[in-house]
């Protein structure tokens, strides 16, 4: 099969100090960002609920959940609202803060190579490189699990 065959349209999406790698169907929408309605007795990466096209979604900071300072918030934040890829209509979609603009690339195995084996970290699925820059590779369905585990009132 050739490179181009097994290329996936993707994004690089940045954050304060590391950089996405998701694929572009799991994007439903960049917004700029607004502040959340907090929920009472969340975790801290828990932001709280954002309106979005008339539905109430879960905001979450992905740089908080790994236990990393969002530092100088300089650039402009936005969000990803991201669908969920479970399709479980309790949570449909939830946002996650980033900053910048994302970049649409072609990943391939040509592109993008995986690191050599890293401590488990919660939200992460594999740290690749794509084109020689370190991204992530976040673990959507285990973000929407801890959503939905953490019965935060997300539907």
């Amino acid at each position: 099969m050739s490179d181009l065959n097994a290329a996936v349209r993707s994004l690089l999406i940045p954050l304060t100090n590391d950089t996405l790698l998701l694929p572009n169907a799991s994007l439903a929408e960049i917004v700029n960002f607004s502040d959340p309605v907090p929920v009472e007795d969340s975790p801290e990466w828990f932001l709280g609920l954002l309106s979005w096209r008339g539905l109430q979604v879960p905001l979450i900071s992905f740089e908080t959940l790994k236990g990393e300072s969002t530092g100088d918030q300089a650039k402009k934040l936005r969000i990803a609202i991201l669908n969920a890829p479970s399709g479980n209509d309790a949570l449909p979609f939830y946002g996650m803060v980033v900053q910048g603009i994302p970049h649409l690339i072609m990943a391939s195995q040509s592109i993008v190579s995986s690191l050599s084996e890293q401590d488990e970290e919660v939200g992460v699925l594999a740290h690749v490189l794509v084109e020689a820059e370190p991204a992530i590779i976040p673990d959507l369905e285990g973000l929407e699990s801890m959503l939905l585990d953490n019965s935060l009132n997300v539907a």
